[in-house]
């Protein structure tokens, strides 16, 4: 991408925003194009851009505030108006119905406030540069143990880091693109691949794609 990636933050508790510009404001490839703390307000500022090219890149929302529309509703109403804007949900709520609801309305990220707080840089990163959806390991266990998968205990048996690896296989990631988007050697997706393969009794990459998309894991 070029320039800086431009940001906008949405939450109505002072000491997240504090934090997230304490974060981001000093990164050089960052630029916080606006703060708010009412939903309806940042929606009213993408109302009035105008240009082809989106105001922001992306917004990093809480999913509940206080007053006015919730991050969920944010994300309904800015695709009519910033379809392109990219939106990464940062929430205290570790609630699997939350997430699933995320997910099903398209967010590009989902965080829990709870964590290191270098993973919102993290996240804008790759939302940018990969352009899919980006959990940590820590939502996305949450997200794949809440589901009711038709085969449940095989799902558990998988590390994080493979449950990421089987993700990328299923959208017909080649080893060497797994390798660069996970930061890890060929030689360990290869490996990771060798134990998906035992744990699930399947017999090709092909099966392993397909009980990843039978299991709802893309």
């Amino acid at each position: 991408m070029k320039g800086k990636i431009k940001v906008l933050l949405l939450d109505d508790h002072k000491v997240v925003i504090d934090g997230l510009l304490s974060l981001l404001r000093d990164d050089p490839q960052i630029e916080i194009e606006e703060v708010f703390t009412n939903g309806e307000e940042a929606l009213q500022f993408f109302k009035n851009g105008t240009g082809k090219e989106p105001l922001v890149d992306v917004v990093v929302a809480d999913l509940r505030m206080r007053r006015g529309i919730s991050g969920l509703e944010f994300v309904v109403q800015l695709r009519s108006v910033s379809p392109r804007t990219r939106v990464i949900i940062l929430s205290m709520s570790e609630d699997p119905k939350d997430i699933h609801a995320a997910v099903r309305l398209g967010v590009s990220g989902y965080l829990f406030k709870s964590q290191d707080v270098d993973l919102v840089r993290k996240a804008i990163y790759e939302v940018i540069r990969d352009d899919r959806p980006y959990m940590s390991q820590e939502v996305l266990r949450t997200f794949v143990d809440s589901q009711e998968e038709k085969q449940p205990e095989q799902i558990r048996q998988l590390t994080a880091r493979e449950i990421e690896v089987l993700r990328l296989i299923a959208q017909e990631f080649t080893t060497a693109e797994i390798a660069d988007k996970l930061n890890i050697s060929e030689a360990t997706v290869d490996t990771h691949r060798r134990n998906m393969i035992q744990k699930l009794k399947a017999k090709s990459i092909v099966g392993l794609a397909n009980f990843a998309i039978r299991n709802g894991l893309v």
